[in-house]
């Protein structure tokens, strides 16, 4: 049995693929015995409580350290680095973990003090998607993978792994390892999962589950759904995410103002991880039109309910999607040829049939929790190793 502190800066009810993975894999671990606790951010979810059990978890929500930084009788930049380790310390007062799993950039720096303390071994999956393009990106990229003692990177595909090698992670502290999804997942029929959405109970409904953002190229899709309706006009477009740009998804919704002025689009923002499989129960053609991707996780989703996907053939999504196999790629950044393959799909029914059958296959087989866990608990032990031999 492993004792594990997992530090994550966004948990459950928020949703993305960083949250989903760290649900999923705590869980999973928990599952089997292994004692877990998780910490993160509990400032923006004020009503939730400091510490519960969740899924066989401890998860520890912090927020004092929010009012700390706020204070002017501190030094701030001190408060901005420590707070959350003088507020975490005495919740973790006497305990001792085997691994320390950082789940960002930020929570690396957080969990590398905890693990020195502790003798833990430190592990890291950093799921950000461009942190070198960002001020001192290159240098804190140097730090995270090359110079700080990290005795094991996980990373989620062929592009975190690349990443990991690019700034100077040695193969011996690296293992690739994909996101598994939820086996156990609820599965409702068409017509109740569409009703519970107020979706309309008949004609085409295509889906776009994710936050609202340049990277995700949503443009694009409300560009295609306008030749999608003219096809389809009773066809329905689901956007389920938050928004991350503002500015972007005014752009977004002003190319949708007639599909909204006609009753043709839903925008969920509140949809929690357990709220997805409704989403694909009602949803005819899943659609991820992103311009990049770490690890298309909403498409797998997509894959394991069943639904046919059509994906923008980038890095990250043509790592799960096999063209014409068990998905449709398209080029990215063409409103044209994605329109063509959600009407390919939605006019040729045995095709759709095809393509989800294959998906939920290659779910079976390339993503499930199972082999996730089996891989990371063994991606642990070589830290503990790792650790021991420093």
């Amino acid at each position: 049995m492993m004792r594990i502190l997992f530090l994550t800066s966004t948990f459950e009810p928020l949703t993305g693929g960083a949250e989903t993975y760290g649900l999923l894999l705590t869980s999973a671990l928990a599952d089997i015995g292994h004692e877990v606790t998780i910490v993160t951010d509990g400032s923006w979810l004020p009503d939730l409580p400091l510490d519960t059990a969740e899924r066989g978890c401890r998860v520890l929500r912090l927020r004092a350290f929010a009012e700390e930084v706020g204070r002017r009788d501190k030094v701030v930049w001190r408060q901005l680095q420590y707070a959350l380790l003088n507020e975490l310390g005495p919740l973790l007062d006497g305990e001792r973990f085997d691994v320390v799993h950082a789940n960002s950039h930020e929570t690396l720096h957080l969990a590398l003090p905890i693990a020195e303390s502790m003798g833990a071994a430190l592990v890291a999956s950093l799921h950000e998607q461009n942190p070198d393009a960002e001020a001192f990106g290159v240098g804190r990229c140097r730090a995270a993978y090359a110079m700080l003692p990290v005795d094991m990177h996980i990373a989620a595909s062929r592009f975190y792994e690349h990443r990991a090698k690019q700034y100077g992670t040695p193969e011996a502290r690296l293992r690739r390892i994909y996101h598994g999804v939820d086996p156990e997942a609820r599965v409702l029929g068409k017509a109740e999962a569409r009703a519970q959405l107020g979706l309309p109970s008949d004609g085409l409904v295509v889906t776009c589950a994710g936050r609202i953002y340049t990277r995700k190229g949503q443009v694009h899709l409300a560009r295609a759904f306008e030749q999608i309706r003219t096809r389809h006009p009773e066809a329905h477009l689901l956007l389920a995410g938050r928004v991350s740009d503002f500015a972007y998804a005014e752009e977004v919704f002003h190319l949708l103002e007639r599909s909204y002025a006609a009753g043709a689009v839903t925008h969920q923002e509140t949809l929690t991880f357990a709220d997805m499989p409704e989403v694909f129960a009602a949803t005819d053609v899943a659609v991820q039109p992103s311009l990049e991707e770490g690890l298309g996780l909403a498409a797998i989703e997509a894959m394991q309910h069943g639904v046919p996907v059509v994906a923008s053939d980038v890095i990250g999504l043509n790592e799960v999607i096999e063209d014409g196999v068990d998905g449709l790629l398209v080029p990215a950044e063409d409103p044209d040829a994605l329109a063509a393959a959600v009407l390919r799909i939605a006019d040729d029914p045995a095709l759709g049939a095809s393509l989800a059958a294959a998906a939920r296959n290659t779910v079976a087989t390339r993503f499930s929790v199972d082999v996730m866990r089996a891989a990371t608990l063994a991606a642990y032990e070589t830290a503990v190793r790792n650790r021991l031999a420093r």
